[in-house]
């Protein structure tokens, strides 16, 4: 497929952040002696510091050559990522949703309740919502999780400064499936609080971009219906991998080897 201006630059935004500048951290090296023989060594409460850039839990490693301990905070804001350039998806999909608006594109933090992260880029070209996930270098391939890891969707809710939007339907073909595991609350009172988020924050808009969104949300509200991703009879796309980043072993424990 050959793309247009706009993608192409996000397709290479991508690429470049999954290959040249943030680091998948499966155990901190140590930050004494720069060893990368640590392990786990608990977790610590975040200091006054760490908290300031959205540090909820700090991760411990003990290393093994100098005998001293590592902190790894995991740091929430972007900008502070950009700063450090390491972390696992959820750092990975907060400093590059915050690259891809940094380059003047509309970009969602998309939210996936079995535990992932990635980002939501509109294409002004196709006019519509492309999936990326800079952990995969994986663009436009929304069936990644559900038909290549293996995951066993259940909510899955895009969030920006404009909207939040319930777009679990773009990632799983098995949607009856899916929506017995949409257990934590009745689905007309989720359809209902996003509608209201969603108006509550169109009303604060000039009416110049009030019809812009109400114009996307008639489209994807179209895209998103479930019978538009019932699972096909006969396979029609090649096979998609599994994951591909952090250890073996917990990748495994995960159940994302595909």
């Amino acid at each position: 497929m050959n793309l247009g201006p706009n993608d192409s630059v996000v397709r290479h935004l991508l690429r470049w952040f999954k290959h040249r500048c943030f680091k998948w951290v499966n155990n901190a090296p140590c930050d004494h002696c720069g060893s990368s023989s640590t392990k786990n060594a608990g977790a610590d409460r975040p200091n006054v510091s760490e908290q300031a850039h959205g540090a909820g839990v700090v991760e411990l490693y003990h290393c093994n050559d100098c005998n001293k301990t590592t902190r790894f905070p995991r740091y929430n804001h972007p900008g502070k990522l950009m700063e450090t350039k390491r972390g696992r998806c959820g750092e990975w999909a907060n400093a590059f949703t915050l690259c891809c608006i940094a380059m003047g594109f509309e970009a969602r933090h998309v939210v996936d309740w079995t535990d992932h992260v990635w980002t939501e880029v509109f294409s002004e070209d196709q006019q519509r919502w492309i999936h990326c996930d800079p952990c995969e270098d994986s663009w436009d391939s929304p069936l990644l999780y559900s038909e290549g890891w293996g995951k066993k969707l259940s909510y899955v809710i895009a969030f920006s400064k404009d909207e939040v939007v319930d777009v679990t339907c773009r990632y799983t073909r098995q949607w009856d499936e899916c929506r017995t595991r949409r257990s934590k609350c009745p689905e007309l009172w989720l359809a209902e609080y996003i509608q209201t988020i969603k108006l509550s924050k169109l009303s604060q808009m000039p009416p110049q971009r009030q019809n812009v969104l109400r114009q996307r949300w008639e489209k994807e509200v179209k895209e998103l219906e479930p019978r538009n991703y019932v699972k096909p009879s006969e396979p029609t796309e090649p096979a998609l991998p599994g994951r591909t980043t952090g250890s073996l072993e917990w990748r495994a424990a995960r159940g994302e080897l595909g």
